[in-house]
């Protein structure tokens, strides 16, 4: 595929219905790292934020087509953080997000001889080449986004990570998810706690040749404003009477997973946002 800097752009603003239904549109690549295990987790963070996430937008021929990169960095108390039906995989430090405008482009994107020269290299540095961290392509759903235009670095966010019942189809379980989200924002006193909300839709069957991706088939990602309003969201009334039922009936929530993050915003072509080159700050 030939791509001319600063290559093409999709407009944000156009919501597709049903995200999960095609491959065709914005795609989203969603990655959860494991840490090198010669590196501190507070070594590791300060590589991943200051050092890579720079390296990688300033390498044109790469960053040429991604959209929107955040960084999401985990919380060291999230388990403190979550109800107890969550399991918690304290080898995930958080989630690498990307945004780019097609399937196609994603491909393209790999392919490129500055991924091998470059950023692979770099990757080695930091993150484990025993145990790879996971990884999905999927399509995103929002479902409450009031700002168009929010300052998310620094936010706390919090990815539910579902994997499809053997008895569900793949149209049935992303309906069911995303019909979850909806059952949330209905409920007033859980909807005041969140500032966003979006689903992330693994891609269906076929994706393109290597991408061996997770198990994980669908991610809740919900925004709160700092920590201890997602502790008041899970301890609301609201959600300890019908959300825990829910996902244990319908998303098989005896093995749902949760990583409670801080966002750092890298590149933004999507919003008006700023963009905070600066480390966010952690309690360590």
């Amino acid at each position: 595929m030939k791509t001319v800097n600063p290559g093409p752009w999709v407009n944000p603003e156009i919501v597709e219905e049903d995200p999960w239904l095609t491959q065709k549109g914005p795609i989203k690549l969603i990655e959860f790292p494991v840490r090198n295990p010669k590196m501190s987790r507070r070594a590791f963070q300060l590589y991943w934020q200051k050092h890579h996430s720079l390296h990688v937008m300033n390498i044109t021929s790469f960053s040429q087509f991604i959209r929107k990169y955040n960084s999401a960095h985990v919380y060291p108390e999230s388990t403190d953080l979550l109800p107890d039906e969550f399991k918690h995989n304290s080898e995930r430090e958080g989630a690498s997000e990307l945004w780019l405008d097609s399937l196609e482009d994603i491909d393209a994107w790999f392919r490129q001889p500055a991924y091998e020269e470059l950023i692979q290299p770099d990757e080695l540095r930091f993150l484990s080449q025993e145990k790879e961290g996971e990884f999905i392509l999927a399509k995103e759903e929002p479902l409450f986004v009031p700002d168009l235009d929010m300052r998310e670095s620094n936010k706390t966010k919090v990815y539910l990570l579902f994997k499809r019942n053997t008895d569900q189809s793949y149209d049935q379980f992303h309906r069911t998810l995303s019909d979850y989200g909806k059952l949330i924002l209905e409920q007033e006193t859980l909807r005041q706690h969140i500032i966003k909300l979006v689903v992330s839709h693994r891609l269906r069957d076929p994706l393109p040749e290597g991408f061996d991706s997770s198990e994980i088939e669908g991610i809740l990602e919900v925004w709160f404003q700092d920590s201890e309003r997602l502790k008041n969201f899970f301890q609301d009334d609201n959600y300890t009477e019908f959300g825990g039922r829910i996902e244990v009936v319908e998303f098989n929530g005896s093995s749902a997973e949760a990583i409670v993050a801080k966002v750092r915003v890298v590149h933004d072509e999507c919003s008006f946002q700023p963009i905070e080159n600066q480390t966010v700050s952690f309690g360590w």
